[in-house]
This record gives structure tokens, C-alpha cells and sequence, in this order.
């Protein structure tokens, strides 16, 4: 019996000591998997980037502890390469599959033929009713944004000398009218350009523009030249929307407020409208008047958010970092590496695994403060010793070199915290908050990340 009572007590112990000493590490490891957050954040955007081609962003808002990663993955692609070596001049057989880069496939209707494209071959649309049909997929959900491209070369319908003089740019041209779809879902989202020679994006149903969401960008006239080929690219994240044209970004204004101030116009959607209806490349009911190669589409990403724990903040002002589509800082928003504090705070806890108190430890502010008071009590014992002229000797001797630069009368510089990855202790009050520890997630200028 007495054997037992002694194996049951030692079993309890070692069980009591596990949870203690498990809870402990657990506590200890906190900032390492914040920050171990926090980089994997980062590496999603900056994978984002390098795979889709496209920027992506990285917001860090302190206020919250919240770290969200934004970007694009490609959902559709066709290059059209399929028609190489087809006969030009010759319609492909109605419901032609033309395959995708992701084994999608784009199904002929109306009068479509093989051209030489921007890069080997290309479809042209010919006839009214020319399209290309994509089964509805949901990967195609565009409702956090979208970016579409593609390489298009135009035939411009001929001006008539009875309407006056042919105007160059502008928003007068009455062949502004005349819509061309590059590719779209019909009641979410249509890039394509206008035959003036404007590009445009539109977002929902405008069959439903009272009930729904409904608003569509286009640019001015003349900026996309007929019988030649020309790269274009749109793209809505729910906070911009930019039109480039050649690589350009052109500025752009919603349809039917050319002569309205900016300051009236109607706000950007949040949203890409959801639509479930097939994918198009032109459309039958408004044909693309040429050629197109190149498409490319992109949808944008599910924000990956990273909250922190309470007792982890970050450190500094609200950061959003842009990487371009290389997974590199982007030059024109940052000219040095991005740093990322991810600082744990409060104070020291430490755990008995005797008994499981809890016995409150000496901060590093209240260290700090104990060595000043040891040292001003060893500075008074010198002086009553020996005088003042030792003090003042011991305090030259202990601050030469350390602050030449000082000028008396001046405050003293901020203190800066270090910029180099990975975990710091000691660091003391910033801020106003008292930081235990401190790990730094580094962002290079070429998209490293360490840390």
C-alpha cells in the first residue's frame, strides 16, 4: 500500500512538473510564432507576385495588430497557339475547342479565323457574333477584384466627312458608342475599348443598374491605335481601378460624367459583382472587331490577416508595402528595406514548477532603474571619498567617446530601434510601452524576407 501511495505521488509530481513546464514554453514561444506570422504573411504576397506577375500588398496596421496580405492568382489563360498552322482566311468549325492553360476550354461561335498574333498565332473575329465561350468555373469568382489583359489589334470603323471633323482624344467622337468586349462575364465584370479608340472597364449589370451595382470606367479617345497590336491590362482590387494601355496608366473617368466634377462622381464599388454565367472572349453581341492573343486573367486573392496575440504589438506607424510583379519592393513606393517590429511586452512571468505560483520577475525597466540607483549610490560613496574632482573625472572617463557630438542645451536624439532581423532583448520603453523582447521581420529591396 505505502508503495503505491509513493508511486501514485511521484506520478502526480512529474505530471504537475509536464503541464508547468509545457505551459512555460508555450508563454515563451509566443513572439517567435507572431513573427513566424507575420513573414508568412509577407512570403504569401511576395509568392502572389512572383506567380501571377501582377503587385501585390502588404498592410501592417499596428492599431490592430493585424498584418494582411493582398495579390492575384491566374485563373484563365489562352495564347492561342492551338491555331498555328491553321489555314488563314478560313472560319473555324463552329463549337472549335481552343484549350486553356489550365485545361480550360473556349468554345468558337460565329464567325471566327486563325491570324499571326502579337507572339505566334491569334484569333480574329470577323462577323458579327464572333466569340469564344467558356464554361462557367467557380474559380472565376471575381467579388475581391480582378485584373484582365490581353493583346488586341483593332480595325476602327471609317470616320464619315458629313459628321464634321474627325477629333483626336476627347469624349465627342460618336463612334464612342460603339462598344468592343475583350473578355467578361456578363453582369460582373467586361474589359474592352470603344470604337474612338478609348479603353474601358465595366463592373455589373448595366441592364440593372438601378437595383444593382453598376459603374464603368473608360478613358479618353485615341489612345488605343487601330491596325496595330497593343497591350492592355485593367485591374479593381475594391480599393483602385487602373487602365493601362502599352504599360501605361492613363486616367480614367465613369461613363456619362465627362463634364461633372470629380468631386461628384459616384463612388468605386467594394465588390466585384458575382456573376455565374460563362466566360467570354468577345462577345456575340459585341464583337470584337479584330484580333486578340494573349489573355490573361486574374482574380484577386482571399486577404490573408494575421491578428496578434495580447500581449504582442507592433511597433511604429501603419506600413503598406508594395511589391511589384517581380516580388520585389516596389522602387517608386520604398528606396530602403521595409521593416516589420513584432515586439512582445509587459512584464516577465515566471513559473514555479513546485507548487504553479506565479512569482513576478524583475522587468527590464525595473533592472534598469536598479543599476542607475547602485550606480549613483557608488558615485556618491567615490565623491565623499575622494572629492569631486574624482566624480567628475569617473563620469568623463565613463561617457568619452560616447556622445561627442552632443551640444548642451540640445534634446537628445530619439532612440532608434535596430533594424536588423530577427530577435532583440533589452530593448526597454518605446513609446510608451514596455518591450521584453523584440523580433524584426526584414523586407529587402529585392524581396527577401528575413527574419
Amino acid at each position: 500500500m505505502i508503495e503505491l501511495l509513493v508511486v501514485l505521488s511521484i506520478v502526480t509530481m512529474v505530471l504537475g512538473m509536464s503541464v508547468s513546464v509545457f505551459r512555460s514554453f508555450g508563454d515563451a514561444q509566443t513572439l517567435e510564432v507572431a513573427a513566424s506570422g507575420v513573414s508568412t504573411a509577407v512570403r504569401s504576397a511576395r509568392n502572389w507576385s512572383i506567380s501571377s506577375g501582377m503587385p501585390s500588398r502588404v498592410l501592417v496596421d499596428p492599431d490592430n495588430r493585424r498584418v494582411t496580405a493582398f495579390g492575384f492568382q491566374t485563373v484563365a489563360a489562352w495564347d492561342f497557339e492551338t491555331l498555328d498552322g491553321l489555314a488563314k482566311e478560313v472560319a473555324l468549325d463552329p463549337g472549335m475547342n481552343i484549350p486553356g492553360a489550365f485545361r480550360e476550354i473556349a468554345e468558337v461561335t460565329g464567325h471566327v479565323e486563325s491570324c499571326k498574333g502579337s507572339i505566334g498565332a491569334a484569333a480574329l473575329f470577323v462577323d458579327d457574333g464572333a466569340a469564344m465561350r467558356a464554361r462557367y468555373l467557380p474559380r472565376y469568382d471575381m467579388t475581391n477584384g480582378l485584373s484582365a489583359e490581353a493583346w488586341v489589334r483593332y480595325w476602327q470603323p471609317p470616320w464619315h466627312p458629313d459628321d464634321g471633323i474627325e477629333p483626336h482624344g476627347g469624349f465627342s467622337d460618336p463612334r464612342r458608342e460603339m462598344r468592343l468586349a475583350v473578355i467578361g462575364i456578363p453582369g460582373s465584370f467586361e474589359m474592352g475599348i470603344l470604337a474612338d479608340g478609348a479603353a474601358y472597364l465595366e463592373l455589373g449589370d448595366p441592364d440593372a443598374a438601378i437595383d444593382g451595382v453598376y459603374f464603368r470606367a473608360q478613358t479618353e479617345g485615341a489612345l488605343v491605335f487601330s491596325e496595330r497590336w497593343v497591350h492592355l491590362r485593367m485591374t479593381f482590387d475594391g480599393i483602385e481601378l487602373v487602365i493601362e494601355v502599352d504599360g501605361v496608366e492613363h486616367y480614367w473617368i465613369p461613363d456619362g460624367f465627362e463634364m461633372v466634377d470629380p468631386g461628384d462622381w459616384p463612388p468605386l464599388p467594394n465588390k466585384v459583382p458575382a456573376g455565374d454565367g460563362d466566360l467570354w472572349i468577345s462577345h456575340p453581341n459585341r464583337f470584337f472587331l479584330g484580333a486578340i492573343d494573349q489573355v490573361v486573367l486574374r482574380s484577386a486573392t482571399e486577404p490573408q490577416v494575421v491578428e496578434l496575440p495580447l500581449d504582442i504589438e507592433l511597433l511604429g506607424p501603419p506600413i503598406l508595402v508594395h511589391l511589384d510583379g517581380h516580388g520585389a519592393l516596389d522602387p517608386l513606393r520604398h528606396d530602403l528595406p521595409v521593416v516589420i517590429y513584432v515586439a512582445e511586452i509587459g512584464d516577465f512571468v515566471e513559473t514555479e514548477a513546485a507548487d504553479g505560483t506565479a512569482v513576478a520577475g524583475e522587468t527590464f525597466r525595473d533592472q534598469i532603474s536598479r543599476k542607475r540607483r547602485e550606480k549613483a549610490e557608488q558615485d556618491a560613496a567615490i565623491e565623499k571619498a575622494f572629492g569631486d574632482p574624482i566624480a567628475d573625472l569617473m563620469h568623463y572617463l565613463e561617457d568619452w567617446g560616447q556622445d561627442t557630438d552632443a551640444i548642451p542645451g540640445q534634446p537628445e536624439p530619439e532612440y532608434s530601434l535596430p533594424m536588423t532581423p530577427g530577435l532583440h532583448i533589452g530593448i526597454g520603453d518605446v513609446d510608451g510601452v514596455s518591450v521584453l523582447r523584440l523580433h524584426n521581420v526584414v523586407i529587402d529591396l529585392t524581396g527577401a524576407i528575413r527574419g
